[in-house]
């Protein structure tokens, strides 16, 4: 009888054991801490970057700076207020020969450019007159235009000392410049004792003025003429 009695309390005890490790195991995964870690759901897919290149428009030039206008021309500033009156400056005559002249238009006036050879004090007398005569024969010169500008320079022209014997002398009343704006014609008026005169057409009586421009870099004196507009 103790023979079984001891089998029997034998298999009690393992079957004791048994339903307290199902109950264990039933414990531990009821447990938060033993559950299996939650899936993480992966990330949508996001749609591919379009390929087409992108260009920045480059930024618009900024407009170049400008500079005002230029009112009135300042070869002929005050133009108007020359007058018509004679124009004159005292001097002897001197040897610079009168070797070329030209002419050229400006916004406000004419000018008219008479080249000496030569520095020194130049004397001049320039004056509207009814008509110009040469020197020294008093020959009448007519020009073209309403008035009339006799140019007197206290200088001889270039054909008496032979400075220049590739050209021809001038010839009186030969027309040396043609018309411009105001202008009409230059002619010759002769040359005597180192004093040579032209006569200058002009449309009318307009105001002028007289300047006298050294240059002793080239040895040239200019005589210039300026006839208002």
């Amino acid at each position: 009888m103790r023979p079984m009695r001891t089998i029997a309390a034998a298999l009690l005890v393992a079957g004791l054991a048994l339903t307290a490790c199902r109950t264990s195991q039933a414990e531990q995964a009821a447990t938060p801490g033993n559950q299996p870690p939650a899936t993480t759901a992966a990330p949508a897919a996001k749609a591919p970057a379009s390929t087409t290149p992108t260009t920045t428009p480059p930024p618009s030039p900024k407009p170049a700076a400008t500079k005002p206008p230029v009112t009135g021309d300042p070869v002929c500033a005050g133009a108007q207020s020359w007058g018509t009156g004679p124009k004159r400056v005292s001097a002897s005559p001197i040897t610079a020969e009168i070797s070329n002249l030209r002419a050229a238009t400006h916004e406000g006036c004419d000018r008219v450019v008479f080249d000496l050879n030569g520095l020194g004090r130049v004397g001049y007398l320039v004056r509207y007159v009814p008509t110009v005569h040469a020197d020294p024969s008093d020959q009448p010169i007519r020009v073209a235009g309403g008035a009339a500008l006799q140019v007197t320079i206290q200088a001889p022209d270039f054909r008496e000392s032979g400075h220049q014997p590739w050209r021809t002398p001038w010839q009186l009343a030969q027309r040396l410049v043609g018309a411009q704006a105001t202008l009409r014609e230059v002619r010759f008026a002769g040359s005597f004792e180192h004093v040579t005169t032209f006569a200058v057409g002009v449309r009318s009586q307009r105001p002028f003025r007289v300047l006298l421009v050294p240059d002793p870099g080239n040895h040239v004196t200019r005589v210039a003429v300026d006839i208002a507009h």
